[in-house]
């Protein structure tokens, strides 16, 4: 049987993923640097953004494309402790998007990813310090994941 340590770090660190992915799918990720360290990584599949910064210039970079209806969903979500103050948590993530408003036509999901975040625990609060995406299954419909220069915000 799990402790309870482990019980609240599960609950804790997957509502504040449920919270970064409605941030990401109802707000188009504008206050999504509010959920990371200053020196986080985000790895997708085909480009990383290394930074607060330019994470946060890649959400602002898709709000810029226009109107997407996107649904990030996980499931299987697994954390545990990596030291005193950090962790690690895998899950899968199912992504439904589309560019367009709602109501669109329902569609599989476009992927589902094997996530692995990591996290530290900085002023009571966890923030991520690392995410990183690995594809599992992939629709015809292309995924968000540019390679930003660092003259484009």
């Amino acid at each position: 049987m799990a402790d309870t340590s482990l019980l609240q770090l599960n609950q804790e660190l997957s509502l504040l993923l449920a919270e970064y992915w409605h941030e990401i799918d109802f707000n188009g990720g504008a206050g999504a640097s509010a959920y990371y360290v200053t020196d986080a990584e985000f790895h997708g599949q085909f480009a990383s953004y290394i930074g607060v910064a330019k994470i946060q210039q890649f959400y602002d970079w898709r709000r810029q494309q226009g109107p997407r209806l996107s649904v990030h969903s996980f499931t299987n979500f697994r954390a545990r402790f990596t030291g005193p103050g950090s962790a690690e948590a895998t899950n899968f993530l199912f992504l439904y998007a589309a560019n367009g408003e709602r109501v669109l036509p329902s569609h599989a999901p476009i992927t589902i990813s094997l996530a692995t975040d990591r996290f530290v625990r900085q002023d009571g609060r966890w923030l991520c310090t690392y995410r990183r995406f690995e594809h599992l299954f992939e629709s015809e419909t292309p995924i968000t994941n540019p390679q930003l220069d660092d003259d484009q915000a």
